[in-house]
Parts: structure tokens; sequence; C-alpha cells
């Protein structure tokens, strides 16, 4: 996987949250670079049936969770903060050859 664009480090293995399934179409885990700044980047790295998705996925820097009211088998929903104690939903899903983006939503 390429480094962290930001801060050039590797990514820590170990994930900070996610749904990982090798039953799910799509699932996902949350890391983060492997660095000791304040506030290091983040990213969601997505897999299909257990299998790392390598290229052809959304931008997914940036998340901090998964949100599991909004995930199904074939769906993830990522979160990430948007202010002051708001954060925002993307969704990602699997349509049977590849991860699309399906549209996000402000939460509360």
């Amino acid at each position: 996987m390429p480094r962290d664009p930001r801060s050039q480090q590797a990514w820590n293995p170990e994930p900070l949250a996610g749904n990982y399934n090798e039953c799910a179409q799509l699932s996902a885990v949350i890391i983060k670079a492997n660095t000791n700044a304040g506030n290091p980047s983040t990213r969601a790295v997505l897999f299909h049936l257990g299998q790392f998705i390598p290229q052809g996925v959304p931008d997914t820097y940036g998340f901090n969770g998964v949100d599991p009211a909004q995930t199904t088998g074939d769906t993830v929903a990522l979160t990430y903060p948007s202010g002051i104690g708001l954060s925002t939903t993307v969704k990602f899903r699997w349509n049977g050859s590849g991860v699309e983006l399906i549209g996000n939503k402000p939460g509360g």
C-alpha cells in the first residue's frame, strides 16, 4: 500500500476501527499513519470477501469509524468528523465488480 501522502510514513497495521468480515461483499478497517504526530492521517482500507481491494476505490482518507447502523453485507458506511460534535457518513457499496460511492449525509 502506498505511504501516507501527508507524513510519508507507512501505515500502522493495528486497526483503529472496522467491520472486517471475510464473508461480506464489502468490509473495511480504519488505520492511521505510523507517526507520533498529534493528529495522524487516517484511511479506510476496503475488502471484498476478505481480500484487500488495491485499486479502483474512491478516496478513503480521513475516515475514523464505521457506522454499523448504516452498514450492510455489500455497503460500508464510513464516518469522519466534520465540525464541532458533528460527523459525516459516506457510504461505499460493492456493485458486483467494484466499489462505488453511493452517497453521504450529515450526521448528528
